[in-house]
């Protein structure tokens, strides 16, 4: 079994202390995994070309194991399509996902495992023989939460797309209990398995996967509710979401039979009664049966 603990992560030409937060995110990772490994995880680094070589060695001298760099720019040329949608989702951000959800397994194919930790993830629990147990436990799919996906363009277009162009039983697939894909753990094989990449390869190489920004935590979730693999919670994990206002994530027995329950997928910053209010609302209302407010 070799894992791997990837990150796809921005390069800051213009300002080294940029790096500081993924320089934190590294140190929580080599404290709570890695030196407590007999084989430590290799890490690697996924970049857009755009991390030099002086950059490279900055990152790397303030991380006590070796990580591989690893230039996907190849992933993010421009084109002249033109985006619907909010503008700050840019066409980087949107090949972002797309690298997320479909070449990712090629760039990882050597490997049992991966676990995804973003860059902007500081780690302050976690088990380190995870992957070890995945694989004795035959788990495929470990993520911290679950979460609906805001993102009406999304809910407008992608289950259209799925109907035109699949057999899948897109009201069943399409439940909004999709894992929060800023750390999670999976199984490479699943991924790169003859069914799953036909459906990987047919949503994500379309034009309307950048078009309309369809996300890679909606698109894992829908393909894993489509092979019928149950999205597991992490049984022992906590880190802080550094650009989500500094959100923590805590696994632990009961937290994930209540908070991080498949039942009460993080959807938008809301409490019970905003979540009551935008149910009833949902109820009175003919609207799309795929948005979120209607999950």
């Amino acid at each position: 079994m070799r894992p791997a603990i990837i990150a796809l992560t921005r390069g800051y030409p213009e300002s080294r202390e940029s790096y500081n937060i993924l320089i934190k995110r590294n140190q929580s990772i080599f404290e709570n995994i890695n030196s407590l490994r007999s084989t430590p995880a290799d890490m690697i680094l996924f970049h857009e070309g755009n991390i030099s070589q002086e950059d490279q060695s900055y990152i790397q001298s303030n991380y006590p194991q070796e990580i591989t760099f690893i230039d996907v720019s190849k992933y993010f040329e421009k084109n002249n399509l033109i985006l619907e949608g909010e503008e700050r989702y840019s066409l980087g951000y949107r090949q972002m996902c797309r690298f997320h959800m479909f070449h990712i397994w090629d760039e990882v194919a050597k490997y049992s495992h991966i676990l995804r930790i973003d860059e902007d993830i500081e780690i302050s629990k976690f088990n380190p023989y995870v992957f070890e147990e995945m694989e004795e436990m035959e788990k495929i799919y470990l993520t911290g939460r679950f979460t609906k996906d805001i993102h009406r363009l999304t809910n407008n277009t992608l289950p259209k797309f799925l109907v035109e162009n699949t057999h899948m039983d897109v009201r069943k697939v399409y439940n909004h209990k999709n894992p929060y894909t800023n750390l999670y753990a999976t199984s490479v094989k699943f991924w790169r398995s003859k069914n799953v990449h036909t459906i990987l390869e047919k949503i994500a190489l379309t034009d309307k996967q950048l078009i309309n920004r369809w996300g890679d935590h909606t698109v894992q979730g829908i393909v894993l509710n489509h092979e019928k693999v149950k999205i597991k919670l992490f049984p022992k994990l906590e880190y802080k979401h550094i650009s989500h206002s500094n959100l923590i994530i805590k696994n632990n027995l009961f937290r994930n039979l209540t908070i991080n329950s498949r039942y009460n997928p993080i959807s938008i910053n809301e409490g019970v009664y905003t979540k009551i209010k935008i149910k009833i609302k949902s109820k009175l209302k003919d609207g799309n049966k795929f948005d979120f407010e209607n999950n």
